[in-house]
């Protein structure tokens, strides 16, 4: 089984709404969008950049766990929503992310089911902005978090 990198941060946990699934298990980006892919309806991927920062008054044991690549909090950089079908692998979100920045250092995701018209597209930019919003404020509980290597990540508060 895969190792997941931890991160802390200092919010508590929201729950969103999660559809339920059969028992899985994501060691990579690529299960979750396999998953994603074989869902009955297709799936519309939520997305959101983000880069590890030290949180503003830490402390010397923060910044010394921050400098070995673990701590730090997660800042959204931007967000986009993608098709699952149109996602061939990790590595081809990971190239069109570089393509916006190249600081990001993780990738906060969700998927609803694709929208079957034109008005609904107008909610997935809501949706994605409070995503962005949950994020900042640390409510990311129920989002996956994925590295720039694809890795799942643990969150935790600290």
């Amino acid at each position: 089984m895969g190792q997941c990198r931890r991160l802390h941060i200092a919010t508590p946990i929201i729950n969103y709404r999660v559809l339920p699934m059969n028992e899985f298990t994501l060691e990579h980006f690529d299960d979750f969008l396999a998953i994603a892919k074989q869902q009955p309806k297709p799936q519309t991927l939520l997305l959101v950049l983000a880069q590890r920062e030290l949180p503003h008054g830490h402390t010397a044991e923060q910044e010394k766990q921050y400098q070995a690549g673990n701590g730090g909090h997660l800042a959204p950089l931007g967000s986009i929503a993608k098709q699952a079908q149109t996602l061939n692998s990790f590595a081809d979100l990971a190239h069109e992310a570089t393509q916006v920045t190249e600081q990001w250092d993780a990738v906060f995701v969700a998927a609803l089911d694709q929208p079957e018209d034109d008005a609904i597209v107008k909610k997935i930019d809501k949706l994605l902005e409070k995503m962005v919003d949950d994020i900042r404020i640390g409510l990311v509980g129920k989002f996956l978090t994925f590295d720039k290597k694809g890795t799942p990540l643990t969150l935790e508060h600290g």
